[in-house]
């Protein structure tokens, strides 16, 4: 039982309505308010869909306005569209401008035409304007105009108890409420039968989903093409940049995504000085295998070490303490040396000459010593002699006590503390001044340190720093050498930098001796591979950035372009048709096809599919559903199939708009012809019936059946005048006008011409008498036929013989005027143009031909009228 209720089926729009706001509610954010406002006004303005599309962008934006009182909205009122006139057509196929084609409100209106008279001109009109399956409808200009004139009309119609006229030109397809119009003509007719159109009938709620969809469509279609739009800006640096995708940088940038994480960005593209010595590097040494460059290379880095070594101890010499050091060491020298002669001359100044004890009076006396010792006592210890010595070992002279006293005192002088501490002062002096020569710089090897960090090693900054330090330091060296005081100016020695690029050229010398794919130089090669990829990435940064950023702006936009499938809202269509569409059209066609008399094989209206939540039927053989139908059905009978499939739409759908037929008997007999007829003067009870056409016989038909159902009739013309098609004419053509009706439009003419035939010349009266007499003989003939309508209609097979009693009332006095009429015309018409003495035929001769056919035609009517009926066969004829 559970299961029956929710399989309850749908049958009012009410329960579709309820069904598709029960439904609405599980839709997302967007949907539900377009359904909502679809409900509540039945169509979406701009203004709502660019709401509509933030909300789709931005669900938190929704306003939810779908709820239950939505239900009362579906109740309003269709609208009802009745086509008024079309005017003042310009530029249109070769119609005459300044002409005004109008039609009845209500009722049936007939516009007849001869072939090339200008009724497809305003068709074409119509069917652009309005709701037409035949999409080729172009409009082309006059080709015979000199110049070619913009194309427009203005159409007039009625709605809903309002009238409105529109400016149409053939780019305004489908202006405002015209498309509630449907037009059928001989190519609509092919569509209808062959291909599978939409449904004229979409029920309410159907209507909605419909709207929904191509909402849908809308919005994809904006979605699209914001999205091609920003994927359009990718700049070409990004196309066309390769990339090693096995570095880590490559892997970025291919994965690149709206996730991708730009710290990694910003530190995979960034490359400092110390990457890009290291790139420049792994060039140079995957690019050398000679093992001649890698000798010269070891002998660079030998000289190389050995010059950053002597210029950092030649820096070191020229410190600030090494001048206080130097200042000690002179300072300690002077005041030693001091000493000794303050010491010299206090124990020499009686005894010799000036210097006694100055230093080269010393040097004498080490030499002395020196001599004594080693030479010429070498067994005695100077200057303290042995007994047996009596001689002074310079000058070998006899010397005597005395003398030999002195030289003791001579020898303790020397060797005392005083003279010691002079001579190690200036010993020391001697010594610093030898250790601070070894240690100096020559501005050559300066420029030979500079040429091989700059141009050897690619070290440009580098070479002008150690410069400036070893240039400073010389100059420093100089003062220190020449005891001037401690220059101001100070550099600090780069020893790091200098050291690090002794590890590079190190590391470099190892990593060329390494075998050409060891691990060790495969690993190289993915460094460098690492490096490049990196500077590759930083050229483009700033391009990956905002590419990081547009692929969000897609992602976002690719999310909602998901909510903008139709797949939920077809399948609802489908369902909610299933149930309350197809059983009504196809009953509908089945009666079309019954009222419209077609006897060949049964034929049905059959669901073909739905898309775009819009549901599509075709015409099919029920017995042979896949055969085309218009291969097997003969011109007439297609026509009549093609016609009940366009009736079967309109009377299903719930409005009661204008519908125009353009020559919608061709090709049929005069049974198909009748019942055409009649099916569209009943349908012209209901809605107004515009019919163009140039078949006389089926104006007939249309006219017998509109009056047997008390149609209104309103009839306009179509003619060309002076080659020009299109000009428009009140009312029937005179060849489909009554007897009557000719003689009123004769009395009227001779009315209108009577004070100007006596201004016309012979020519133009003479030509004028002809026409009219030639009219008022077709008048004749036309008058008889109306006598005989009652019983045999002109273009009409049917014999009416109920009516035979008034063919009764003739007799043959009816005979001989009809006779005499005739007779007198071809007299008349004779003199007009045949006699070589032409008889002038006047006004009034004219008019009282005229009156003699009015005359008969009058008694004749009194005496139908006043006929008796027919008798009943069964009943026995009267004495």
């Amino acid at each position: 039982m559970a299961n029956a209720q929710d399989e309850k089926t749908i049958g009012t729009e009410a329960e579709a309505f309820a069904e598709l706001i029960r439904w609405g509610r599980g839709r997302c954010a967007w949907q539900q308010d377009a359904l909502a406002l679809l409900i509540a006004e039945g169509e979406l303005s701009g203004t709502q869909i660019d709401t509509l599309e933030a909300v789709c962008l931005r669900p938190e934006l929704g306003k939810d306005l779908l709820n239950q009182s939505d239900l009362e909205s579906f109740t309003r009122a269709s609208k009802t569209l009745s086509l008024l006139s079309i005017e003042n057509p310009t530029g249109v196929n070769a119609l005459a401008n300044d002409q005004r084609l109008a039609l009845a409100e209500h009722g049936l209106s007939i516009v007849y035409g001869d072939n090339g008279a200008g009724k497809s001109g305003y068709v074409r009109i119509l069917k652009n304007a309005c709701r037409s399956r035949d999409g080729d409808a172009d409009i082309v200009n006059n080709l015979d105009a000199r110049e070619q004139q913009p194309q427009s009309a203005q159409i007039h119609y009625s709605i809903e108890g309002s009238t409105k006229a529109v400016q149409w030109t053939p780019s305004d397809t489908g202006i405002g409420d015209l498309p509630l119009v449907s037009i059928f003509d001989s190519k609509s007719a092919n569509i209808h039968v062959e291909k599978t159109n939409e449904v004229a009938y979409v029920p309410t709620p159907m209507r909605v989903l419909q709207s929904l969809a191509e909402c849908c469509d809308t919005l994809k279609a904006r979605i699209v093409a914001r999205i091609s739009e920003l994927q359009a800006q990718t700049p070409l640096a990004l196309k066309e940049v390769h990339i090693d995708p096995t570095t880590v940088a490559g892997a970025f940038l291919r994965d690149l995504s709206a996730t991708s994480n730009k710290a990694e960005l910003v530190r995979l593209a960034s490359l400092d000085d110390t990457d890009t010595r290291r790139m420049e590097e792994l060039k140079s040494t995957l690019a050398q295998t000679d093992d001649k460059y890698l000798a010269a290379l070891r002998r660079q880095y030998q000289a190389y070490c050995e010059f950053v070594e002597r210029s950092s101890e030649a820096h070191k010499s020229t410190a600030g303490h090494c001048f206080a050091a130097r200042d000690a060491l002179l300072s300690e020298q002077a005041s030693t040396a001091a000493a000794a002669v303050a010491a010299s001359e206090e124990l020499f100044s009686q005894d010799g000459p000036t210097g006694v004890g100055q230093e080269a009076w010393l040097k004498v006396w080490e030499a002395a010593r020196d001599f004594s010792d080693s030479m010429a006592y070498p067994d005695a210890k100077f200057p303290a002699l042995d007994k047996d010595v009596d001689r002074c070992p310079l000058c070998h002279q006899s010397i005597d006590r005395s003398v030999l006293d002195r030289w003791m005192s001579f020898e303790e002088y020397v060797k005392g503390t005083t003279k010691t501490a002079a001579s190690n002062a200036a010993a020391a002096v001697a010594t610093w001044r030898e250790d601070l020569a070894d240690r100096r710089m020559t501005i050559v090897q300066i420029r030979a340190l500079m040429v091989m960090i700059s141009d050897e090693f690619a070290e440009e900054e580098l070479s002008k720093v150690v410069r400036r330090a070893l240039v400073i330091g010389a100059w420093r060296h100089r003062a220190l050498r020449r005891d001037l005081p401690r220059p101001t100016i100070e550099s600090s020695f780069p020893s790091a930098s200098l050291e690090a690029l002794a590890r590079v050229i190190a590391k470099r010398i190892e990593e060329l001796s390494l075998e050409d794919k060891s691990p060790e130089k495969l690993a190289l090669r993915a460094e460098l591979a690492e490096l490049l990829a990196r500077e590759k990435l930083s050229l483009v940064r700033a391009d990956v950035d905002a590419q990081i950023d547009r692929l969000g702006e897609i992602q976002k936009l690719k999310t909602a372009q998901r909510v903008t499938k139709k797949n939920a809202i077809t399948n609802k269509n489908n369902e909610l048709t299933d149930q309350i569409v197809t059983n009504a059209l196809r009953g509908q066609f089945a009666r079309e096809i019954s009222s419209l008399k077609l006897t060949a094989a049964p034929v049905e209206l059959r669901k073909d599919k739905v898309r775009s939540a819009v549901s599509y039927f075709r015409v099919s053989l029920i017995e042979h559903p896949d055969c085309p139908v218009g291969k097997i059905f003969s011109e007439g009978e297609h026509r009549c199939v093609a016609l009940a499939g366009f009736l079967a739409e309109l009377i299903t759908s719930k409005d009661a708009s204008a519908v125009v037929f353009d020559d919608p008997m061709s090709s049929l007999d005069h049974i198909h012809r009748k019942s055409v007829a009649a099916r569209l003067a009943e349908e012209a009870k209901y809605r107004q019936v515009v019919v163009f056409t140039h078949d006389l016989t089926f104006l007939y038909e249309l006219r017998r059946e509109a009056q047997s159902r008390d149609v209104d009739l309103h009839y306009q013309t179509v003619r060309s005048r002076d080659g020009v098609p299109g000009h428009v004419e009140s009312g029937l053509p005179t060849k489909a006008k009554s007897a009557s009706e000719r003689v009123t439009l004769m009395f009227n003419l001779l009315k209108s011409v009577k004070g100007q035939v006596s201004n016309w010349d012979e020519l133009e009266r003479n030509v004028f008498v002809k026409g009219f007499l030639e009219q008022l003989r077709e008048s004749w003939e036309q008058g008889v036929a109306d006598v005989i309508h009652p019983v045999l209609a002109r273009f009409d097979n049917a014999v009416k013989a109920g009516s035979l009693h008034k063919l009764e009332v003739l007799n043959r006095s009816d005979v001989e005027i009809v006779a005499e009429s005739r007779g007198r015309l071809s007299g008349l018409l004779h003199a007009a143009s045949e006699s070589m003495n032409q008889t002038e035929v006047t006004i009034d001769q004219l008019k009282n031909e005229v009156k003699a056919l009015d005359d008969w035609l009058k008694d004749i009517y009194s005496r139908q009228k006043a006929a008796e009926g027919s008798i009943s066969p069964f009943s026995p004829p009267s004495n």
